[in-house]
């Protein structure tokens, strides 16, 4: 029974190793590819004269930070067994930071995106 236990457990210890490496790498490159998008089209010359595209704009860029950083740190240290945020204690303090502040400044410009657009459109029907 014991040799059973231990087999599962190196067996979901693989398992957690493979799908930190793969999906981790495809929602690192499908996010990476994303983000791109959304700069280029929002860096476009009909959409960069709206106030609503800067806010966009900035939320592409603070996602593309997050990616870059935060995931490829993850997919480094846990499936590859890198060990970057246990050798540097100025990665690990800059990792929590950006985690925090992108998910912060992500959500807030799109809030203030949204904002933009349901103000603008009220003042269009005021009139």
């Amino acid at each position: 029974m014991n040799d059973t236990a231990s087999s599962y457990s190196s067996i979901l210890t693989a398992v957690s190793y493979q799908l930190n490496i793969y999906f981790g790498s495809f929602l690192l490159v499908a996010g990476n590819l994303g983000c791109m998008g959304n700069i280029i089209l929002f860096l476009s010359p009909t959409l960069r004269e709206r106030a609503y595209s800067i806010y966009l704009l900035w939320e592409a860029i603070s996602d593309f930070l997050y990616f870059n950083f935060v995931l490829m740190t993850r997919v480094l240290q846990y499936g590859f067994k890198i060990p970057i945020l246990t050798r540097y204690d100025v990665l690990c303090k800059l990792r929590q930071f950006l985690t925090d502040w992108s998910n912060q400044v992500s959500f807030s410009f799109f809030a203030f995106a949204t904002i933009d657009r349901l103000l603008s459109t009220q003042r269009a029907n005021s009139k």
